[in-house]
């Protein structure tokens, strides 16, 4: 693929907005980019504003940060094929050789920030559709539908979340352009329960520390109880779908990812917080994790609220493990669109993140997530994509939105 092809001159225009998140900055700008260009190539287009309210009470630090979803359509009637991407990047973080947000093209390779998660799916998409309709193509049947959301990165529920609850699109098909690589179909993904455990003590100078209650070394007595006790017991349970890496076939644990509290060396800690992040797999219900991990601290901390420690549970995000047969029609549709393509015999695995895929599956909707990048290279400084990855991803949408719709 050459560097001057027009899917690498939009992925190169789509990185230079850096639409950063939290808190999520130059939303309005990419969603302007977004829309002339879908307009340039024959597409009916909206830009809808999610409402103000309904992000700050679920973002209160997003206030003052207008989240914006792009619609774009071609064709009427069904089946309905949908795209989607989500344009929001996390934030670059430290040892970067390059600039994030200035892109570079560097032994085929194509640097910066979004590179492959995800704004080189979306630059696929978009080019894919765009040489269809130069060719004269106008779908037969159904219609063509593409949506490109904010904060994926912060749960989705602002973005695609939205959009699928308020019904402003119900695709018969969905294919969201995560980057699964060129080589891999997600059928789904793990699920996720996030907790905040809040431990208060008594403060005290650290001269006598027999007039306080150290919030550290009770917070520390709850974590080993997870760490020896709850965390072994995950071990015993196992998913037989295909995973994406056969070590996540079993629900995770990782505590401690934030740690906050004390005040000073010669201060005894009157408060502690800490982290928890629980993943889960098909099968596990959220809710009912939740009441598990919930009982569990609190059975842990009663020797502690015994001696005077007030401990509380905070659940901070919750999300479901969705997924749907590796034999679905559609996963086969889209696993012969590839093969005939790209003359790749794709894998059918399960992400073992977390995915705006699971709000159509969620809905019934048949989705999988198929799209181009580097699985190690996102959220990773000089994030990248590989070129050849781009003109894959172009080809195998091409061919899909041809199967699905003449």
């Amino acid at each position: 693929m050459s560097a001057d092809s027009y899917v690498v001159r939009l992925l190169q225009q789509l990185i230079r907005i850096p639409t950063v998140n939290p808190p999520g900055e130059h939303y309005a700008e990419m969603a302007d980019v977004l829309r002339d260009e879908l307009e340039a190539i024959g597409l009916d287009v909206q830009v809808i504003r999610v409402p103000d309210e309904l992000v700050e009470k679920i973002h209160p630090w997003a206030r003052g940060y207008p989240r914006y979803i792009v619609l774009a359509r071609l064709g009427e009637d069904r089946p309905v094929l949908h795209f989607n991407g989500h344009y929001d990047v996390v934030p670059p973080g430290q040892g970067w050789t390059r600039d994030p947000f200035d892109p570079v093209i560097e032994d085929g390779k194509l640097y910066g920030r979004g590179a492959s998660d995800m704004k080189g799916g979306i630059a696929a998409i978009i080019a894919a559709v765009r040489s269809l309709i130069e060719e004269g193509w106008r779908p037969r049947q159904g219609s063509l539908e593409l949506s490109f959301t904010p904060d994926e990165e912060t749960g989705g529920e602002t973005g695609v979340g939205y959009m699928l609850e308020e019904g402003l699109v119900l695709p018969d098909y969905a294919v969201v352009a995560e980057p699964s690589t060129t080589y891999k179909i997600w059928i789904g993904s793990r699920g996720a329960v996030w907790m905040n455990v809040h431990v208060y003590g008594r403060q005290a100078h650290g001269s006598a520390p027999w007039l306080g209650l150290n919030a550290f070394e009770a917070m520390v007595e709850i974590a080993h109880r997870i760490i020896h006790e709850y965390k072994p017991r995950l071990a015993e349970r196992k998913t037989d779908l295909p995973m994406d890496d056969p070590r996540a076939a079993s629900p995770t644990i990782t505590i401690g990812g934030e740690v906050e509290g004390g005040a000073k060396t010669n201060v005894v800690p009157g408060y502690y917080r800490f982290s928890i992040d629980r993943r889960l797999i098909p099968g596990e219900d959220p809710d009912k994790v939740e009441e598990e991990l919930r009982s569990f601290i609190m059975e842990a901390a009663q020797g502690l609220i015994e001696k005077g420690y007030r401990v509380e549970v905070e659940t901070t995000g919750k999300a479901a493990a969705t997924s749907i047969p590796p034999d679905h029609p559609f996963v086969d549709t889209v696993a012969e669109a590839v093969r005939e393509a790209t003359g790749i015999e794709p894998a059918r695995t399960i992400c073992i993140g977390g995915l705006d895929t699971r709000y159509f599956q969620e809905r019934g909707i048949p989705a999988v997530t198929y799209g181009p990048g580097a699985l190690d290279a996102a959220h990773m400084p000089d994030e990248y994509i590989p070129l050849d990855e781009l003109e894959r991803a172009v080809k195998a949408y091409r061919l899909l939105i041809r199967r699905i719709l003449d």
